[in-house]
């Protein structure tokens, strides 16, 4: 029988907790199953700014699911936007609606002008008319770019979309000071440099794979017609990585202005934000 070195061991209970971390924050799912005994007898406080390196990848696979449900909706005779409603509201009930609950608390807090008054405002857990129209104009916005994607690419589509906007989330604690000295933003300062590397490249990998997957699927051809994969590749992970960069850029400058510094609200903002624009671009390249 052979053993496990004390290291592999150390190096795959710490892979399983940053896990469980991840998916116990940007999911409902229970996280239990992921945890040794001694890991579920621990009462210290969960290394969240080091699982970061995997947020991206339950990003998408929130987004494959979300795709799944409305390819199998779709399947079933089920018209696209009412489809891309059903699956948008099971990814709701899979997440807890943890991202669209900043942004409607960002929304709020253009309500007022004092700083310390829009900090308030985002921590009460009523909602105004600023948080509704945002709200409902991001799920305007996603519902009808799911509806326009071609079943083929819902899968792939939507797993790329929540890929690449929690990767664009971890980008304003990169970029902004926490805003109040407290909450899940005090947690991920100082953002450990190593497991942000590792969150890019998994995003950027793995958005490559998604992207030609799509790309050879497509049916008409993805422009320029007739030329190698990556003439084709290049420009359409461009588009797509572009959309997430501006999302994140305009998130991270209201939240500089307004608030000088990120929320854990403002990091919702900019994830759900980000799902908004890159499921734009992605009708530009694939549509019914």
């Amino acid at each position: 029988m052979t053993r496990t070195s004390p290291f592999a061991e150390s190096l795959f209970s710490r892979i399983r907790l940053d896990l469980a971390c991840g998916i116990g924050l940007l999911t409902r799912l229970p996280i239990n199953g992921l945890l040794s005994a001694r890991q579920r007898a621990q009462s210290g406080p969960w290394p969240l700014a080091r699982s970061l390196w995997c947020w991206p990848l339950v990003g998408g696979a929130v987004g494959a699911f979300t795709g799944s449900m409305a390819w199998g909706l779709e399947a079933m005779h089920v018209a696209a936007l009412p489809a891309a409603g059903l699956a948008l509201a099971a990814q709701s009930a899979l997440t807890g609606a943890f991202h669209e609950d900043g942004l409607a608390d960002m929304a709020d807090s253009y309500g007022t002008h004092a700083r310390e008054r829009k900090l308030e405002i985002m921590r009460d857990s009523r909602i105004g008319s600023y948080g509704v129209l945002a709200l409902c104009l991001s799920l305007l916005v996603r519902a009808g770019a799911i509806a326009a994607l071609p079943a083929p690419a819902l899968i792939g589509g939507l797993a790329l979309a929540g890929l690449l906007s929690r990767a664009t989330l971890l980008w304003l604690p990169r970029l902004l000071p926490p805003a109040r000295p407290d909450g899940l933003a005090r947690s991920l300062t100082p953002l450990p440099r190593g497991a942000f590397a590792v969150a890019q490249s998994f995003a950027f990998l793995l958005a490559a794979l998604l992207m030609t997957g799509l790309i050879n699927g497509s049916s008409p051809p993805v422009p320029p017609e007739n030329q190698p994969l990556f003439w084709r590749l290049a420009p359409a992970l461009g588009l797509v990585i572009s959309a997430a960069g501006l999302s994140g850029w305009l998130v991270a400058r209201s939240a500089r202005k307004h608030l000088a510094g990120y929320t854990g609200d403002v990091l919702g903002a900019a994830a759900t934000v980000a799902d908004c624009l890159v499921l734009a671009a992605l009708t530009i390249l694939f549509h019914n």
